[in-house]
């Protein structure tokens, strides 16, 4: 399911991406340690709660999700199975936890749910779509996009230590014409 939220660019994701980055000091300039952060993240932001759960308590086809309580709290569950691929370094499992975290970054940074009447008989343009955000926030977060270009899709699935399909994604957005250059809202400053 998906909601529309506040709009973002590429641009700005880019930007929260890198700041993320620095707060989990990420050491190693192509691969984020999604399992570092997965556990850090209830330290570094008390309103984040992560966990472990066993695969039954969670839906067969959702390896992990986010949930939102009405006190500004966001609880994280991970399928077990998810979690120990991700340990062992699967792309899409790490991009799967990843992703969660990012859904709740984003809500913390105010992109959250706007009602809008119309938006019963319209699709949902990807720059407002909680869905769109989140995966493209994981994206910038686990391919660096300053770091991979230039890249082919081989070195950047064993650089940055992702799946063929989000590598390839990455490398076509290079072929692509640049954004327009926007200015960056002033909410990135809390990083």
């Amino acid at each position: 399911m998906d909601y529309k939220t506040h709009p973002i660019s590429r641009e700005e994701l880019r930007s929260v991406a890198k700041a993320l980055r620095q707060i989990f000091k990420c050491k190693n300039k192509f691969r984020f340690d999604v399992i570092d952060a997965f556990e850090r993240t209830p330290v570094l932001f008390p309103q984040i709660t992560c966990i472990v759960v066993e695969d039954e308590e969670i839906e067969d086809n959702i390896p992990a999700r986010c949930t939102p309580d009405m006190n500004g709290h966001y609880l994280i569950e991970v399928k077990n199975s998810v979690y120990e691929g991700a340990v062992t370094g699967k792309g899409g499992y790490r991009a799967h936890i990843l992703h969660e975290i990012c859904h709740a970054f984003l809500c913390i940074l105010g992109f959250t749910p706007i009602l809008d009447r119309a938006f019963r008989n319209r699709e949902l343009r990807p720059f407002e779509s909680m869905e769109w955000q989140a995966k493209a926030l994981c994206g910038e977060v686990m391919i660096p996009y300053e770091e991979t270009a230039g890249l082919s899709i081989k070195m950047i699935m064993g650089y940055c230590k992702v799946s063929y399909d989000s590598a390839e994604l990455r490398y076509y957005e290079f072929k692509k014409p640049p954004e327009r250059n926007r200015k960056t809202s002033d909410f990135f400053e809390i990083f």
